[in-house]
């Protein structure tokens, strides 16, 4: 009896585990649409009722109320960069798309800050833009209702809205020019800085007899993009640990060289030590 009650038990839990893990599918499915718009993404996030034979707006969606423009939670919007929506700047970010739908097709759409927005809590102070479209009707009717991207060029691009038999669009802006310069200079300090890279790299083998033969490698490449007295201090060491002296030599007195017309004492005395030592 004991056996059979624990059997039902374990049978009971199984069952309500998969019930609650029940997947179905949604009267309003999940969607995601996303469009680079020069270097930046613009994600929209929302669920797409039908319209399943009903009248939409006007009258399940009410003229001249606040409404979160899709179904189940907010609808979402991201941007991954600083971008200008409706003429409005809008920092990066995730905001919801709130709209007030009108008779004459005088449309208000709302980007706010609040995620879990609904019509009963939506706050005006919360919005980041206010946006004024004109909605024109459709001559075919649009059973589902969608967001999408259109007229997309390099810096541009308009979001599109379209349910029932009204359709509506934002154009949306960016920056390009200006984040491309800046990635043109981060690359550019980055290209200059790479020879610091290589020398370090190839110094932390040496001193921790590591590979030598990368380090010397890594050490000839630093010096041919930049020669510094240290970089070239650094590839005599090398030199000299791989059993390379003539050619170490040499390049200690080129890091000797250039550590005099730098002016700069400790790689002069730690040059004229090697150079004393290695020549004997």
């Amino acid at each position: 009896m004991l056996k059979r009650t624990k059997l039902f038990l374990s049978l009971f839990t199984f069952l309500s585990f998969g019930m609650n893990a029940q997947e179905l599918p949604q009267p309003s499915p999940y969607s995601e649409v996303m469009q680079r718009v020069g270097l930046t993404d613009v994600t929209v996030k929302y669920s797409r009722p039908g319209v399943k034979d009903r009248i939409i707006f006007g009258d399940l969606e009410p003229f001249d109320q606040v409404w979160r423009t899709g179904a189940n939670s907010s609808t979402k919007i991201e941007f991954s960069t600083t971008a200008t929506i409706g003429g409005t700047k809008v920092e990066a970010g995730t905001y919801s798309i709130m709209s007030m739908p009108n008779e004459a097709g005088n449309w208000k759409v709302f980007i706010n800050t609040d995620l879990g927005v609904q019509e009963g809590s939506y706050d005006a102070a919360k919005n980041v833009a206010e946006i004024e479209v004109k909605a024109i009707k459709t001559d075919d009717k649009v059973e589902t209702m969608s967001f999408w991207f259109a007229n997309v060029k390099t810096g541009s691009a308009d979001l599109m809205f379209a349910w029932e038999n009204t359709m509506w669009s934002i154009p949306i802006e960016v920056n390009y020019k200006e984040m491309a310069v800046k990635n043109i200079e981060e690359a550019i300090a980055d290209a200059k800085r790479a020879f610091r890279v290589y020398n370090s790299s190839a110094r932390y083998n040496y001193d921790n007899d590591l590979d030598l033969n990368q380090a010397l490698e890594w050490s000839k490449k630093s010096v041919e993009m930049d020669e510094q007295f240290w970089n070239v201090y650094t590839l005599s060491l090398i030199q000299n640990k791989l059993g390379m002296k003539k050619e170490a030599l040499a390049t200690a007195k080129r890091s000797l060289e250039l550590s005099e017309k730098a002016d700069y004492q400790p790689y002069i005395k730690m040059n004229k030590e090697n150079i004393a030592n290695w020549s004997k």
